[in-house]
């Protein structure tokens, strides 16, 4: 049993969300500028989107986690370490050393990791809206747990080129988490996310493989 419900969370994410503002809007318009600088690559835009990331992972684990979901939620410095621990990936991985091009090539890897970005950017909110809990409680991309970590395995998805794994594993350990929350809570919206968490980490697997470097040949002596 968890020491909360539904109603409660949600009514927590609306206190969190006032209690931040304005940061709801600047995270929407980051997210949307990480989209559009997939599309439309420009220098140093692979270190940008990476610098965005460790932001918006560092934010949630302190901001969110440790000083906010603590209060209702005993494991909450746990999760807030590891989503710190994912932002330090992304900052060394991304930002300082630029080993993933968050560039958009357009095959069907990154078409389903673009739509599922987009999802958890856009649809993620609306779907809160729609259920009937207001926008003062919308979970955001960049703020909230659940749609920063679908946005995060989208971009790696659509990303060019072969996907560091440790990037894409503690946001796949967190759609299981929050799936099973959303079973537990009864919260039906959020049951598709461990769904898209591991079909998205199965994609980047498979992409993977398809670019595995060829060995060098052998030339006789």
């Amino acid at each position: 049993m968890l020491p909360f419900t539904a109603d409660i969370l949600f009514s927590d994410f609306e206190q969190y969300n006032r209690a931040v503002w304005p940061a709801p809007v600047l995270a929407c318009v980051l997210g949307l500028a990480v989209v559009l600088l997939i599309l439309r690559p420009v220098r140093g835009g692979d270190r940008a989107v990476g610098a965005v990331l460790t932001a918006a992972w560092i934010w949630t684990g302190v901001r969110y986690h440790v000083m906010h979901f603590a209060m209702i939620d005993f494991a909450a410095p746990i999760y807030g370490a590891l989503f710190v621990l994912q932002g330090l990936l992304f900052a060394w991985t991304g930002a300082i050393r630029g080993r993933i091009a968050f560039r958009f090539r357009a095959d069907s890897f990154a078409w389903t990791g673009l739509a599922l970005a987009v999802a958890a950017l856009a649809a993620y909110p609306l779907v809160d809206w729609f259920a009937g809990y207001g926008w003062w409680s919308a979970r955001l991309a960049g703020l909230a747990p659940g749609p920063t970590a679908a946005f995060t395995l989208g971009l790696l998805l659509a990303a060019d080129g072969r996907t560091p794994l440790h990037l894409a594993v503690i946001p796949l350990l967190w759609t299981l988490v929050a799936g099973a929350t959303a079973w537990l809570l009864a919260i039906p919206q959020d049951l598709a996310l461990p769904v898209a968490g591991l079909g998205a980490f199965c994609l980047i697997l498979r992409k993977n493989r398809r670019q595995r470097p060829r060995p060098a040949p052998v030339h006789g002596s």
